[in-house]
């Protein structure tokens, strides 16, 4: 096996154990928004927090993912990166804190009628350390630096809920300390990776190194992989504003806690492809592409399969640890299982086509898949409720997944069983890693 193969094997696993940290994270963080908000805070907490999201992900412009291409490709210097995403960063922030400001006065009785303004305006506020972390994480990722890269998202996730424990259970804040933790979360993220580029790097701010020529180059690569993405946070997330416009706080609290959880079984797959987007940005054999990502994309299908299937019978269990308020809950969790269990491994696949230079073609399906989203929500909804927008969610996936394997058969030349069905190298693999792990626990 060559040192490059040992470096992406290592990286996974490094990253994965980190993800593992941050989901167990995560977790205690729904239960405890769970318990102390209830279903109306809750879906109030998702509405207040998702306005900003989405700003950001329009906004970014795709500087984020051309900062890995052009990072891990090493094609412009590290201090042009550092100024560029520094300064733009806090440009598109306000810019986003604006228009933000114009949507919540424009549609608050339609969208958050049970919301107050302040509320509103603290969530937007979050902008622009939401700004800074998404352009320095992805530096961390060009890098391939993913002992940082990780480090920043575990600390992340662990201010959020040490702000929360803090405001919400000490102080009794309530949905106020919420918001305020989500804001500070994203801040304490941005400083210690700030910290390390500066540490580690010797970056400094520089307004004269601010280059055009980049920033240029930067989003005319990045802008279709920002369509596409912000195409798929839509794609995920339009359900939650339809709730809000057609039910209740409580639904769209059920419904959020339902979907937290069920994302969590995609924590492999997303560790693996943030290691995967930039080895395949930096590796020029068409062979070597092809053969990294079936075997993860394989792999990823059989383990987020089998977890779903585990899950569907303990989902009861699982909920259970958020209170009796969100019994309603376990149908839904059993409902998207199966849909998110095929979204794990699309993400690979949408990885790997970003990293050989075709975003727009992970932008084409998520334009269709935001608007046939939108479309089966709006004819369930109504008639079926929040039960109909789980349905909708699995069905949604589930056409997707379809069309992007389709998609990659044709990018790649792989068969689809290259890619979608463990072979006996795999199980190879396990037996020999397992020995090896039992070999060093007999000798401890």
């Amino acid at each position: 096996m060559t040192q490059s193969k040992h470096s992406f094997i290592k990286n996974s696993i490094f990253t994965f154990t980190r993800q593992v940290t941050n989901i167990v994270v995560g977790f205690l963080l729904i239960i405890v928004l769970a318990r102390f908000l209830g279903p109306t805070g809750q879906g109030q907490y998702a509405l207040i927090t998702l306005v900003p999201t989405v700003i950001m992900i329009f906004l970014t412009l795709g500087i984020n993912t051309s900062t890995i291409y052009y990072v891990s490709r090493d094609e412009v210097k590290l201090q042009t990166v550092y100024n560029n995403n520094i300064i733009t960063g806090i440009v598109l922030s306000f810019t986003g804190v604006v228009l933000g400001g114009i949507f919540v006065l424009l549609f608050k009785d339609k969208f958050f009628a049970d919301i107050p303004y302040y509320l509103l305006f603290l969530g937007l506020f979050s902008l622009p350390p939401l700004f800074l972390r998404e352009y320095f994480q992805t530096v961390f990722q060009g890098l391939q630096d993913f002992k940082k890269y990780n480090s920043a998202m575990v600390i992340h996730q662990t201010a959020i809920l040490g702000f929360v424990i803090l405001l919400v259970i000490i102080f009794n804040v309530g949905l106020t300390g919420a918001i305020s933790a989500f804001l500070l979360g994203s801040l304490f993220s941005f400083l210690y990776m700030n910290y390390q580029l500066r540490k580690e790097y010797h970056l400094r701010l520089s307004l004269k190194d601010f280059s055009t020529e980049y920033l240029k180059s930067s989003i005319k690569y990045g802008i279709k992989a920002n369509i596409s993405n912000a195409a798929s946070f839509l794609n995920y997330r339009a359900v939650i504003f339809i709730l809000g416009y057609y039910l209740v706080d409580d639904d769209v609290g059920r419904y959020v806690a339902a979907m937290n959880i069920g994302e969590r079984l995609s924590i492999f797959a997303v560790s693996i492809s943030s290691v995967l987007y930039p080895k395949i940005a930096s590796t020029a054999d068409e062979g070597g592409r092809n053969r990294i990502t079936s075997i993860v994309s394989r792999n990823i299908m059989a383990v987020t399969v089998l977890v779903a299937l585990i899950g569907i019978p303990v989902a009861p269990l699982v909920i259970y640890l958020l209170g009796s308020d969100f019994s309603d809950s376990v149908l839904l969790l059993q409902i998207i299982l199966p849909g998110i269990a095929l979204l794990a491994v699309e993400k690979v696949l949408s990885n790997d086509i970003a990293g050989r230079g075709k975003p727009e073609l992970n932008m084409y399906l998520s334009i269709f898949n935001v608007i046939f989203n939108i479309i089966i929500n709006i004819i369930l909804i109504p008639k079926y409720g929040v039960i109909g927008a789980a349905y909708a969610t699995t069905i949604t996936y589930t056409v997707s997944f379809l069309v992007k394997i389709m998609i990659f058969k044709y990018v790649s030349g792989q068969a689809y069983s290259n890619f979608l069905i463990l072979k006996r190298s795999d199980f190879n693999f396990y037996m020999t890693t397992f020995r090896k792990i039992k070999g060093k626990l007999r000798r401890s």
